[in-house]
């Protein structure tokens, strides 16, 4: 069986997406393979899947960017909600705003006052513009009336290690991979973009409790098939996945270690998940004035 990651080699889809794979095999006695398919905020992959025969054979992994703000911003070959559903999710992420040591701010509300006097001055790691990281900052451009320069890059790896680098000053990026490097001194927290505060980072506050109270900012993946893959095989293959959720040893590799949290959905949740969001994205996008291109 067949996995379409549209995530990058290395980041948080990709990951679980191994993650899944390498547990499912176990589990079923069927071998599972990961394959990525990057670019255009999801498109490439998501045109793959859709083409693909609904036997249960081929299943997309995608981020929430991809399935919400892609078709809302973009004029797509498909459509994300028609043309695909929903199997599995994969979880919420928890992340961190996170900037270089140098950079002289120690808070989200630093980072703004040092915007606000110097116009232009900070940069932003964007990883496309359909994702958190994009929609993060220019939350923060309109309603708190900053300059911020938006930097982009291709996947979110290469924006987090911009920012490690020093080539750009911050960037939001998932709490499991950003923990360590906060640890090693080569980034330094400035909030967390949760719903409560971290273990691992007790002083740190949400972005909530800094008075940065985002909509829709939170991340998620899904697996996703196309559109009329049998109910039945969409059915177990849900059960087989929460079962995985399930596993301490598979919750400890790939949700906690990455900053993930079990959204304990079954498939008539998660596709009613799915049209929520989208409807919310939507929303979103006419209060930021966003149009599709």
């Amino acid at each position: 069986m067949k996995i379409l990651s549209s995530g990058g080699a290395g980041g948080p889809n990709d990951t679980q997406s191994r993650g899944l794979a390498q547990f499912l095999t176990q589990r079923v006695g069927q071998s599972f393979v990961v394959e990525n398919r990057t670019g255009a905020g999801g498109i490439v992959a998501g045109e793959a899947c859709v083409k693909s025969p609904p036997d249960g054979y081929t299943l997309c992994t995608f981020g929430s960017g991809a399935i919400g703000w892609t078709p809302v911003l973009t004029h797509m070959p498909y459509d994300p909600i028609k043309d695909l559903t929903g199997v599995f999710h994969m979880g919420f992420i928890d992340s961190i705003i996170s900037a270089h040591p140098s950079v002289p701010a120690d808070s989200l509300g630093d980072l703004v006052a040092l915007a606000k006097a110097k116009p232009g001055y900070v940069t932003w790691a964007a990883f496309g513009l359909t994702t958190s990281s994009y929609f993060y900052v220019k939350w923060l451009q309109k309603f708190k009336k900053v300059q911020i320069l938006i930097v982009p890059y291709k996947t979110a790896i290469q924006a987090q290690q911009a920012v490690v680098s020093g080539e750009t000053m911050v960037n939001i990026y998932t709490a499991g991979q950003t923990i360590p490097m906060i640890k090693a001194g080569k980034v330094k927290a400035l909030a967390i973009n949760s719903d409560k505060r971290l273990p691992e980072l007790p002083n740190v506050q949400t972005d909530a409790e800094a008075g940065f109270d985002l909509p829709l900012v939170r991340s998620w993946f899904g697996m996703l098939a196309p559109a009329a893959t049998p109910r039945e095989i969409l059915l177990r293959l849900n059960s087989e996945m929460n079962q995985v959720m399930g596993d301490p040893k598979y919750a400890e590799l790939y949700m906690r270690r990455l900053g993930f949290r079990d959204a304990h959905m079954d498939v008539d949740q998660f596709n009613a998940f799915l049209r929520k969001n989208r409807a919310d994205f939507e929303k979103f996008a006419r209060e930021m004035g966003l149009e599709k291109k």
